[in-house]
């Protein structure tokens, strides 16, 4: 949550940081603020919204100066005020720090600095941090030595960069489970939560390990351990489009990212043979294995878990990330987490990764950001390579975690990787030639209390999926299941024009998904039928192409998407920034 960007560089950099500021919002978009360095002051302008009204308000833009941070925030600590926003000041305005995380101490410190005499102006957790590195600079006159002292009193999670009023043309900053970014640029240095902020300038890229600290000047950086330890670190080059991060000619970027799956399953089926290879057979050999993601990516992963059940014959767990610990009894040499991530960043996995690899098992991971912490800590990785993905609810990322997972199985089974990509792909645009279809049921349903997504066997993680991009973009309750369970209680809630999502292509379930479908139009409801097959129990059809079983679910999700799209739109919400969410979860 929270994005973070800093620049030093030799010309001004107010505007600069506010472009960076607006490509990284989809990581908190509560309130957001900009500090820059002029004449030994520091001067800060901030306020609650979203960055373009911030910026139409205070004019961020506008700040002097060739050094400055700019922050975007995701509220955990304190409401969403002006008073909230970071960046936040030390007493006397000789620090000023922005922060992504949590510090679980934050109180404890508080009260020891406002018994010395601090006087705090927010309720947040963040602005303990700026008086504290105070205190330390103070002692030290060293900002390196300021800010390492700092790391040694925090408790929890935490990306910060810092400034000091005094020391012109400097930017400190420090990691500890959180992401953070160096960008190396000819005279421009950058430093930020995520290489999205400053791609556009360089692609050269230095990531910090977990508990390191960083100075950054125009001239370069300087890596240093929680110790003060120098560490030497060459930069890394990332390959993301600059062409992706636009909206093109979309009205979102979550419409745009729907509509580019079509490229992005077959981008996704590029893998390097021998890294897939031996992934594979740590899959294989595994014992026991473990399948692990959180929301979108957890359905992912069940779609893996039940082939590699059902045709490998291997016995393995499906496990939402924040629960894994419960099952950490299990780990051990010999036992193997698969995690699934976009970002690689999201706290409950990264913990889930961690508690794992002490215990000695194998760590492997199917991940969008090839430079990502989870990436990282991985013993082999396989990427989404789907390109930047800035609607917060995924899309794009989900059909290529899909289609990855099934090379990963398909090579375990021995079989041919990648078969059938091309035919899918071409399913998927006919897909996306549903959107008039669906825009018309969006229109009609948007507005109902409840929405239901039932399935049967392996399309059931699509029908959970389908609930879940209903809920995040139009904010209606839905609900997702097996169609078994409807028996169990759902059937009660059931009454006349309730619409229900009915997930059933051709094959072993069909029948009774129609059985369901028909108890469902019995009792009422509006039964929405996703298949390649019509049928008269469908109160409406979205037909989509057949295609083989093991990849039907990256058909399927498509409408499901768009479906979701099309009510957030009828319902005036933005579907790229939903409310209360953030893309990259990084505080548990």
């Amino acid at each position: 949550m929270c994005g973070i960007i800093g620049c030093v560089s030799d010309r001004p950099v107010a505007k600069t940081l506010l472009d960076g500021l607006r490509r990284v919002e989809y990581r908190g978009y509560d309130s957001a603020g900009m500090v820059t360095e002029s004449g030994g002051r520091l001067l800060v302008r901030k306020g609650a919204g979203r960055v373009s009204e911030i910026e139409e308000k205070q004019r961020l833009s506008e700040l002097p100066g060739d050094v400055g941070m700019a922050h975007t925030r995701w509220a955990t600590h304190g409401g969403v005020t002006d008073r909230n926003a970071h960046p936040h000041l030390s007493c006397d305005g000789l620090v000023a720090v922005v922060h992504n995380g949590i510090i679980e101490n934050y109180l404890e410190l508080k009260k020891e600095l406002s018994g010395s005499g601090h006087k705090f102006r927010s309720q947040t957790d963040t602005e303990v941090i700026s008086h504290l590195i105070e205190v330390e600079y103070r002692r030290t006159k060293d900002p390196l030595k300021a800010t390492t002292a700092a790391m040694g009193r925090l408790k929890g999670q935490y990306a910060i960069a810092v400034m000091f009023s005094d020391r012109p043309g400097t930017i400190t900053g420090a990691r500890k489970d959180a992401p953070l970014i160096i960008g190396v640029g000819d005279g421009t240095m950058f430093i930020a939560s995520d290489v999205l902020a400053f791609i556009e300038h360089t692609d050269r890229t230095v990531f910090l390990d977990n508990k390191e600290a960083a100075v950054v000047t125009r001239d370069g950086y300087r890596l240093y351990t929680a110790g003060g330890r120098e560490v030497r670190r060459r930069p890394t080059q990332v390959a993301w489009e600059l062409s992706d991060l636009s909206k093109a000619d979309f009205a979102h970027y979550t419409l745009k990212e729907i509509s580019e799956q079509p490229q992005t399953v077959v981008s996704a089926a590029l893998q390097d043979s021998k890294t897939l290879g031996e992934f594979a057979g740590l899959v294989k050999r595994a014992e026991p294995l473990f399948i692990t993601g959180s929301g979108t990516s957890y359905h992912a992963g069940l779609l893996m878990k039940s082939r590699l059940n059902r045709e490998a014959g291997i016995a393995c767990e499906a496990i939402i990330s924040g629960e894994l610990k419960e099952h950490a009894g299990f780990f051990g040499r010999g036992s193997v987490v698969v995690a699934l991530s976009q970002s690689g960043e999201t706290a409950d996995v990264l913990e889930a990764v961690k508690r794992a690899k002490k215990k000695g098992a194998k760590v492997l991971s199917i991940v969008n950001a090839a430079g990502s912490t989870l990436a990282r800590e991985s013993d082999a990785v396989l990427l989404l390579n789907c390109g930047p993905e800035v609607g917060v609810a995924a899309t794009k990322s989900f059909t290529a975690q899909v289609v990855v997972a099934n090379l990963v199985v398909d090579s375990v089974l021995g079989g041919r990787p990648g078969q059938g990509v091309a035919e899918v792909s071409q399913a998927v645009r006919g897909a996306l030639g549903t959107e008039a279809e669906v825009k018309r049921l969006a229109s009609k349903y948007a507005r109902a209390p409840d929405f239901y997504f039932v399935a049967r066997g392996y399309q059931t993680p699509v029908a959970l999926e389908g609930a879940l991009k209903l809920k995040e973009l139009s904010y209606v309750h839905a609900e997702g299941m097996a169609a078994s369970e409807l028996k169990h209680g759902t059937l009660a809630l059931i009454e006349k024009g309730t619409p229900v999502v009915v997930i059933n292509p051709s094959g072993e379930s069909h029948a009774e998904s129609l059985s369901s479908a028909e108890e469902l139009r019995a009792r009422g409801a509006d039964v929405i039928g996703v298949s390649d097959k019509a049928d008269e129990v469908y109160t409406h059809t979205i037909k989509v192409q057949r295609v083989p079983r093991k990849l039907m679910p990256v058909v399927e999700v498509v409408p499901l998407q768009l479906l979701a799209y099309h009510a957030a739109v009828v319902r005036k919400n933005d579907p790229d920034y939903p409310r209360n969410l953030a893309k990259s979860v990084t505080v548990k």
